[in-house]
């Protein structure tokens, strides 16, 4: 059995092409027992490879004596396998609080800026953290619930941004804690994972546990398979969106990209979509607040509607459209200043058209 742990690992590390020869890897370690055994799975494979490691813990600040017990751990952890240890202290809640983010946007912000800056200043090349099969099920039938599209549905990349990697996104959890158990390694338990109040944990524990009672024994299996192939799909889609992305491009600025119409009527739904999507994203710097209505109404408003010269999305985005060409800019003022100045400006015009007549 744990030769068959430690092959997925592997299998996984070269499929996805994790590592380089002579990385030097941060790992992030909560306490929790897959981080726990992704340090102790990595150790065994490092020589492999040629990597160096090294341990980076955050403390959250949200269990009071729970997260200086782990912090401890993770630090007696560090001493025992003989690595280099990075921690820091951050008050997520008082984060949360003053960038009015949800407790756990707060946390991955917070905790990712961490890993970051550590990697950086002390020359990682990787990162790795302790996402598992399971982990990947779960956010699949978040999206699901949430209504999210095939990205969505894709769940957690095994890789990203080419420094983020995910060597047990092909393990479950229960080969995990066997494994721990066989190794007779201790790891600590988070309290607020069995907390109700998150969406995540209902479908942990209630959900999912149901859905394999009453429909589908394997769906944990089930829904990793759905998710590697709808990543498949993506990739294949990304690389037909930025050729088609780029052949109905005109312009490219900072603020403000210009696309050729009649190349983008012809598109197909599908290719249109995806391609609106990018330039937002090229635009806005992320697609928060973009939902598929927004993309719908772009589309309605540049090929369907007969009036109107702008059409307004969040984030200071405003999209115009002529007989040929579509603009996507990003403003540098609210746009209910932009309009309300626009409005005065149509009336004056207005009111001088009168007066000459």
């Amino acid at each position: 059995m744990k030769k068959d742990f430690f092959n997925t690992i592997a299998r996984t590390i070269f499929d996805f092409g994790m590592f380089q020869n002579k990385d030097s890897i941060l790992v992030a370690v909560s306490g929790g027992p897959d981080s726990v055994a992704l340090v102790l799975s990595l150790l065994r494979l490092k020589e492999n490879y040629g990597i160096t490691m090294a341990i980076a813990h955050l403390n959250h600040m949200l269990r009071q004596e729970e997260s200086i017990r782990d912090e401890a751990f993770v630090k007696m952890l560090a001493d025992k396998l003989d690595l280099p240890f990075f921690n820091e202290q951050k008050d997520v809640t008082a984060y949360a609080r003053k960038h009015r983010l949800s407790i756990e946007e707060a946390g991955r912000k917070v905790r990712y800026h961490f890993f970051n800056q550590v990697a950086k200043n002390h020359g990682y090349t990787k990162i790795a953290t302790g996402h598992n099969k399971d982990d990947n099920t779960e956010l699949v039938l978040m999206n699901l619930l949430r209504g999210a599209g095939p990205k969505g549905l894709c769940g957690i990349p095994p890789i990203r941004d080419g420094r983020y990697i995910r060597p047990l996104i092909r393990v479950s959890k229960l080969s995990i804690l066997d494994f721990l158990k066989n190794e007779d390694q201790a790891y600590m338990v988070d309290s607020s994972n069995t907390d109700m109040a998150y969406l995540r944990n209902k479908i942990r524990y209630k959900l999912i546990p149901y859905l394999q009672a009453e429909y589908n024994p394997k769906i944990t299996d089930s829904l990793d398979r759905l998710s590697n192939i709808l990543k498949q799909e993506e990739d294949f889609w990304e690389i037909e969106t930025q050729k088609t992305y780029l052949s109905c491009l005109i312009k490219s600025e900072t603020s403000s990209l210009v696309f050729s119409k009649p190349e983008m009527t012809n598109l197909h739904p599908a290719l249109l979509n995806r391609v609106l999507r990018k330039a937002l994203q090229k635009i806005k710097k992320d697609l928060k607040r973009i939902s598929h209505a927004h993309i719908n109404d772009i589309i309605e408003f540049c090929f369907n509607a007969p009036s109107g010269i702008s059409l307004d999305l969040p984030g200071q985005i405003r999209v115009y459209k002529t007989r040929d060409f579509i603009v996507i800019k990003k403003e540098k003022k609210p746009l209910r200043e932009i309009g309300k100045k626009e409005k005065q400006l149509r009336q004056k015009a207005k009111e001088k058209q009168g007066k000459g007549s």
